[in-house]
């Protein structure tokens, strides 16, 4: 009877002795998945600065475009305090000078073969005293750097930059009459300029898409002039033996065609982009705020120059 009741005890021992280590395997197994899903530290810091961010509702947006604030990497950055007055006149002396000037322009193509010296006159006068101006209105303090080297390595906008500059060549090496030269100075300047709006901090969508639209349809007219009309016929712009001709008429139609298709192709997505957050010329659509074609990944160079900008910027304020 004592021995039975003896081995008993031995197996109730045993048992217990079998629980036990089965708990403290089950309490490892715990402690290995709690170690091995531990958020890091990086992680957590960033959902505290989320959380810290305030949550911008559509009033208070609203509100950000009618005051001198815009939304940059997340951030409101305040701008310089007399940019919306500038803005508000800049733009309508801009559309208003340009619309007469391409107006003069049609008229004296079509009436005095651009002969005319009184609308010539008249057409540079606006440019150079108007327009020029205004945009340097719109401009000033009001341009992000990062961008605008962001831009400038995008190969389409090399490229049209490097036409408008070779139609500006071309008038001063070939001239149709005296005031090519001065004309194509000028063609050349817009176009420049025009790419370049995507480096402008705060702008006005209807304003872009105004000016896009003039452009367009002013370098759609001089493609009409080089295909229906009688503008540069047989003025060879240079020549490379019998066999390679190089004529002014078919060279300048090819440049304001492609001129033609990459600022229709930067219009439609700006038409396209009601919330003005993608560049207008960059290819692959990329968003202003990261750099990059994703709107939550950041490109770590682009996104340290905007903040290095936005930091200059809040100390001139």
């Amino acid at each position: 009877m004592e021995e039975t009741i003896g081995d008993l005890d031995a197996q109730e021992k045993a048992i217990l002795k079998q629980v036990k280590s089965v708990r403290k395997k089950k309490q490892h197994k715990k402690n290995q998945l709690s170690s091995k899903v531990r958020v890091p530290e990086e992680l957590l810091k960033k959902k505290q600065q989320l959380k810290q961010i305030p949550v911008l509702s559509a009033s208070n947006l609203r509100d950000l475009s009618d005051q001198n604030t815009i939304l940059l990497l997340g951030k409101v950055v305040a701008l310089d305090e007399r940019l919306a007055w500038r803005m508000k006149w800049a733009q309508r002396s801009v559309v208003a000078s340009a619309s007469i000037g391409i107006f003069f322009y049609v008229l004296n193509s079509q009436l005095y073969d651009s002969k005319s010296v009184a609308l010539n006159v008249i057409m540079l006068t606006l440019f150079a005293t108007v327009i020029l101006p205004s945009i340097g209105m719109i401009y000033y303090k009001n341009v992000s750097f990062a961008i605008t080297r962001r831009l400038l390595r995008e190969v389409n906008v090399v490229v049209i930059i490097m036409l408008a500059i070779s139609v500006f060549i071309i008038d001063c090496v070939k001239p149709y009459n005296s005031a090519s030269p001065l004309n194509g100075f000028a063609y050349c300047v817009s176009v420049i300029l025009f790419v370049l709006i995507d480096a402008v901090k705060k702008k006005n969508k209807a304003f872009i898409l105004t000016v896009g639209v003039l452009a367009m349809a002013t370098t759609l007219y001089n493609i009409y002039r080089r295909v229906f009309a009688n503008v540069d016929v047989g003025i060879i712009l240079f020549q490379y033996g019998d066999d390679y001709v190089f004529h002014k008429r078919s060279i300048k139609r090819s440049i304001f065609t492609q001129i033609f298709l990459f600022s229709m192709s930067g219009v439609w997505v700006m038409f396209k982009d009601k919330k003005m957050e993608m560049m207008m010329f960059a290819t692959g659509n990329i968003y202003r705020e990261t750099g990059t074609a994703s709107k939550y990944v950041d490109h770590e160079s682009y996104v340290q120059r905007m903040q290095s900008e936005e930091e200059r910027g809040n100390e001139i304020v």
